[in-house]
């Protein structure tokens, strides 16, 4: 029978794909993707970043449509109502019938769209906008910032060039083409409206425009790297002249998370007064939250706890107790998790002892409770993770004891891919296929050159925490099974 391209291509596939397969489903499969059951599309994603825009535009604008309860501006009165009325639609949409606290989501809006209509005061219109989109925030995956932004000389040319002729050269809203819209460009050095704007809302804005407004969407025009960067610029202009370098010691009052997602208003409001004015400079100076978070990640595991533990702590004393349970959830996950089977080598009772108080701790800082006990518990932690990181130290294997344990490793898994390459090798010469031979050769040399490629994407692209690693882990098991 001849042998047909179509069987030798076969025969390459399957060296190749008992290899590669495995590897390269790690680039088609989403940490997000794997942490619940239904996952969100890119349009629904955008769609729920659409709505809390909205929440967040109606807070921030209400206070030049309504002042005691009587309209100053019809057109932006009018807008408020129609904003208000598309968020009622939209929250009783399919997307959210079966979505957690639909129902709440739903009543927020309405009770936005009646106190609008009703023209109450802009601090309860503030307090629905904000309740409406920490709603819609709580329902979207994590978001991904970039993990530097622009120079800040090539944002400033970024911001002449592409914003300056609306918003002007300093971002006060009297750019040339100003006086020709109907709707006036922003004025991003207007304080008070600065404290009521998130970055992530900047970001929105920037990237799929404002409707009925002269306002473009930038995306894909410009990268996620360059809208971020004109957004945290833009965030910036506001408090760049007047706040003042505080002496702020780690962990600063707003993780970058934070930032991004809430105004300098609502992260204040559970600050002391002292730490308020720090707010507003981390708005003007994004970067050192940029820095901080590069020096996190180049932390070992048992100090990258400690980080969050601490972080943890600081959230609790401001009442920020939901930041206080998932700094302390990350304080395990993406720390002692990751060293629990090498310390259990050393010392298994330390690392049952670590665990239980870690546990213990997660039970009770997310709700109010004496700020003395916490910092006793923390601090028992830290000496806990500090004897521990000892023993790590001390017992830390050498280069010859690493490289020996990684050839065994290696040794193992082409023992395995070899044994696959002879039984197609002999059922090849048995059958007298030795032309069919080369395609073997390729099959595996084909399988090395895509594994290191899928190495160096991995190692790039893809970065895995906590829960989403063990869920990546249990998939890519199941997955191997399934291929062999």
């Amino acid at each position: 029978m001849p042998f047909f391209s179509t069987e030798k291509c076969l025969v390459t596939f399957k060296c190749a794909l008992l290899y590669s397969s495995m590897l390269l489903m790690f680039l088609c499969v989403s940490s997000d993707a794997l942490a619940g059951i239904h996952v969100m599309s890119e349009a629904e994603i955008a769609e729920i970043r659409q709505l809390a825009q909205l929440a967040e535009y109606i807070g921030v604008d209400y206070a030049g449509a309504v002042e005691s309860g009587r309209v100053i501006s019809p057109d932006e009165y009018s807008e408020m109502i129609e904003f208000a009325n598309l968020l009622v639609v939209k929250s009783s949409a399919q997307l959210f019938t079966n979505t957690t606290g639909a129902q709440t989501i739903e009543q927020q809006a309405q009770a936005l769209q009646l106190a609008v209509a009703e023209k109450q005061d802009v601090t309860d219109i503030k307090e629905l906008s904000k309740a409406l989109r920490g709603s819609f925030l709580s329902l979207m995956p994590q978001i991904q910032i970039p993990k530097q932004l622009m120079p800040l000389t090539a944002t400033q040319a970024l911001f002449q060039s592409e914003c300056s002729a609306c918003h002007g050269s300093a971002g006060r809203g009297d750019g040339p083409a100003a006086a020709q819209l109907d709707t006036p460009p922003v004025n991003f050095t207007d304080r008070e409206r600065a404290l009521n704007r998130s970055i992530l809302g900047l970001y929105d804005a920037l990237s799929n425009g404002i409707d009925d407004t002269a306002m473009p969407a930038f995306a894909p025009r410009l990268s996620e790297q360059q809208r971020w960067s004109l957004a945290f610029y833009a965030g910036a202009l506001a408090f760049s002249a007047s706040s003042k370098a505080p002496a702020m010691t780690s962990p600063a009052v707003a993780s970058l998370v934070q930032l991004v997602n809430y105004n300098p208003a609502q992260l204040m409001q559970s600050l002391p007064l002292d730490q308020q004015a720090d707010v507003e400079w981390l708005r003007a100076h994004p970067e050192y939250l940029f820095q901080a978070e590069q020096a996190t990640q180049l932390l070992s595991p048992l100090s990258v706890t400690r980080t969050r533990l601490i972080d943890a702590l600081a959230a609790h004393r401001r009442a920020d107790y939901r930041a206080a349970s998932d700094l302390a959830v990350n304080a395990y996950l993406d720390g002692f998790e990751l060293v629990e089977n090498s310390l259990d080598s050393r010392d298994e009772t330390l690392r049952k002892q670590i665990e239980v108080n870690l546990m213990q701790l997660r039970q009770v800082i997310g709700k109010p409770m004496d700020d003395a006990k916490l910092e006793a518990m923390v601090d028992k932690l830290n000496s806990q993770l500090a004897n521990a990181e000892r023993l790590m130290s001390e017992g830390n294997l050498s280069s010859g004891t690493l490289f020996s344990a990684s050839l065994v490793i290696l040794l193992r898994e082409g023992l395995e891919a070899l044994l696959v390459v002879l039984a197609l090798s002999t059922v090849l010469l048995r059958t007298k296929r030795r032309d069919a031979m080369k395609y073997v050769h390729f099959g595996w040399l084909g399988a090395l050159v895509v594994g290191g490629i899928t190495w160096a994407l991995a190692r790039t692209f893809i970065n895995i925490s906590g829960a989403s690693r063990e869920l990546m882990e249990g998939v890519a098991s199941l997955t191997a099974a399934v291929v062999l």
